[in-house]
């Protein structure tokens, strides 16, 4: 299994829910969160004062999928947050080593 996280617009994120979902993706969580760096320059940014720096607005994605569903997904997120400026965001895919699920004690692909 695959853990896709996806750091990507605001404005962004219901259009990639709504592709994964359309492929049959049912589960997945967003998080606000604040992007810093060179990307953090473009004309989005606002200063924050807590942090002292230039921040983006973001939401971070993210899914668990089968092994061979992971090209896919990421495909799905990437056509739905692209806007083709500068910030759009990157996504990162990692291995998922063992999933239980809290209701049903289901492990594995057996808990998607």
């Amino acid at each position: 299994m695959k853990e896709i996280k996806a750091y990507i617009r605001c404005d962004r994120a219901l259009k990639a829910l709504d592709a994964l979902c359309e492929a049959g993706m049912k589960h997945a969580t967003l998080t606000h969160v604040l992007a810093v760096g060179a990307e953090a320059e473009c004309d989005q940014a606002k200063m924050n004062i807590e942090f002292g720096c230039q921040v983006n607005r973001m939401v971070k994605l993210e899914v668990i999928c089968l092994d061979k569903d992971e090209p896919k997904t990421v495909e799905l997120i990437r056509n739905a947050a692209c806007t083709m400026q500068p910030g759009d965001g990157i996504i990162t895919v990692a291995n998922v080593n063992r999933l239980v699920k809290v209701r049903t004690a289901a492990v594995s692909t057996d808990a998607l």
